[in-house]
């Protein structure tokens, strides 16, 4: 009788040979035999024979489940990162809208910024006062560019394309201003000393 073949041994061409080693074996004992005048079973020969064929069978099969189960594998990876992708283009599309609602928020806010500082200096002035430096223009966007480079400078580094950012590393900024502080609070330290002088009725030219 054939023996059963387990198909979940991995080394079909070792078994193969063992199979075929028998078979040849068989054959000579069969030659042996004849020669000598001696009775042989060649049932031994046929189930021999089976056996071989049995494992070549069996190699095949196993063979194309592997490829089978390999291609499974391949399209279960290919849906998994078609899903990933999806999910990632829609969180980039986000973060496309995202930034640029966030670059028309800044440019609104950048230019009420420079406007009211402007009109902070006019006041001043209409008050008798020397409009203080730390509200000029040139101040007031370096100041404002040295918070971007910071805020941006750990995501962006030094440039984002086209882009320049000013060196910005704590604990100070070029301006003075500390990063522990928040933009809003620096800039107030920084023309506090000259508001103060306005604000203040007793020093009004009044």
């Amino acid at each position: 009788m054939t023996e059963a073949i387990a198909t979940d041994l991995p080394d079909w061409e070792g078994r193969q040979r063992i199979a075929a080693d028998r078979l040849d074996e068989l054959r000579r004992e069969r030659g042996v035999a004849t020669l000598e005048g001696k009775a042989f079973d060649s049932r031994q020969i046929v189930d021999a024979e089976a056996e071989l064929d049995a494992v070549a069978a069996a190699q095949v099969e196993a063979e194309r489940r592997r490829r089978v189960e390999q291609e499974a594998a391949t399209q279960a990876r290919r849906v998994e990162l078609r899903a990933h992708l999806t999910e990632t283009l829609e969180l980039r599309s986000k973060a496309l809208r995202e930034a640029e609602l966030a670059v028309y928020k800044l440019a609104s806010a950048l230019e009420q910024l420079l406007t009211t500082s402007k009109d902070a200096s006019r006041t001043i002035r209409a008050l008798g006062h020397n409009a203080p430096m730390n509200l000029e223009e040139n101040s007031i966007k370096l100041r404002a560019s040295l918070r971007m480079a910071a805020i941006l400078g750990p995501v962006c580094g030094s440039s984002f394309g086209r882009i320049s950012f000013p060196i910005a590393r704590g604990p100070h900024l070029a301006d003075g201003t500390s990063l522990l502080d928040s933009w809003h609070d620096s800039d107030a330290l920084k023309i506090a000393s000259d508001i103060s002088k306005v604000i203040t009725p007793e020093n009004n030219h009044e």
